[in-house]
């Protein structure tokens, strides 16, 4: 009688026929081969091995954080992003209509975002808890120093900057609806340095070191499975060019600019963008809809 096989053994099995395949499709040669290996070996000598993990680290946990919301497709749930480091709980809880905590001087152009959160059968849910963070247009998260990316060498110096500027907790109105102000996200950068041998392969595949603009959110409400996710913007290069992978299509967002600042008390020309979030429901939450 046959042993089981252990999950190593299955999953090196899948590993390898999907080499296989690979090697195969394109004729990898020898010397490819070779070239492949030797290039690993310069990434371990340069210490960069942990760092290498950025190829494939979204996708890990697509399937395990993220499997709550996978295949969107199959219902119209939003989709499903990773949490990244940059969270930090016990942001102030403000109701929507809301502006989030910065400076009386915050760089960047303003941003007005709205929208409802609602399930994946079309009802809204009042009440729904929006957990928002994001760097700022100088590309710094607040609350964070350089050590909270490890092992990536990310700078990032928030001396002088409050601990929650550009971070909230914003409670929707009874309808679903949110809103909140903030300003336009800088960008952020994987910190490869420009002659590592991660950075000389993302050059080759003409990969940028460098994330898509985007603002995070974790989304909750009661009756409902919490979603974390981000918002990227419509004509960003990014979008398309990063390391981690291709942003989902639904994800990416237009804005519109407005110049009738005044009238919304600013000081300058603004932009706005609407984004729905589609939670889906928990068996209990689905089963009481029902009834």
């Amino acid at each position: 009688m046959s042993q089981a096989q252990t999950r190593l053994q299955v999953v090196f099995a899948d590993l390898r026929r999907a080499i296989d395949d690979v090697i195969l499709k394109h004729q990898v040669t020898l010397e490819e081969l070779l070239a492949a290996i030797e290039w690993l070996q310069r990434v371990a000598d340069a210490g960069e091995l942990p760092s290498a993990s950025i190829f494939f680290y979204k996708t890990v946990l697509k399937a395990t954080a993220g499997a709550t919301y996978a295949h969107p497709e199959k219902d119209g749930a939003s989709h499903w992003e990773m949490e990244g480091p940059a969270h930090r709980p016990g942001a102030p809880v403000l109701h929507s209509p809301a502006v989030l905590p910065m400076r009386s001087d915050e760089p960047g152009e303003p941003l007005i975002v709205s929208g409802t959160v609602r399930t994946t059968t079309g009802d809204p849910l009042p009440g729904a808890a929006l957990e928002i963070w994001q760097i700022d247009a100088d590309d710094v998260y607040s609350g964070m120093d350089s050590s909270d990316f490890e092992p990536l060498n990310i700078p990032n110096d928030s001396t002088g900057i409050p601990a929650d500027n550009l971070r909230a907790r914003i409670i929707a109105d009874a309808a679903g609806r949110y809103e909140f102000r903030t300003v336009m996200p800088g960008t952020e950068t994987f910190g490869l340095a420009m002659d590592s041998p991660l950075a000389a392969l993302t050059q080759a595949l003409r990969l940028e070191g460098l994330r898509p603009l985007h603002i995070h959110s974790i989304v909750s409400a009661d009756g409902c499975l919490p979603l974390t996710t981000q918002i990227y913007f419509d004509g960003d290069p990014l979008v398309d060019s990063t390391v981690e992978g291709p942003v989902p299509a639904d994800a990416v967002k237009a804005t519109t600019r407005h110049d009738d600042h005044l009238a919304r008390g600013l000081d300058r020309p603004y932009r706005t963008l609407t984004y729905d979030f589609v939670l889906r429901p928990t068996a209990e939450g689905a089963a009481l809809t029902a009834r």
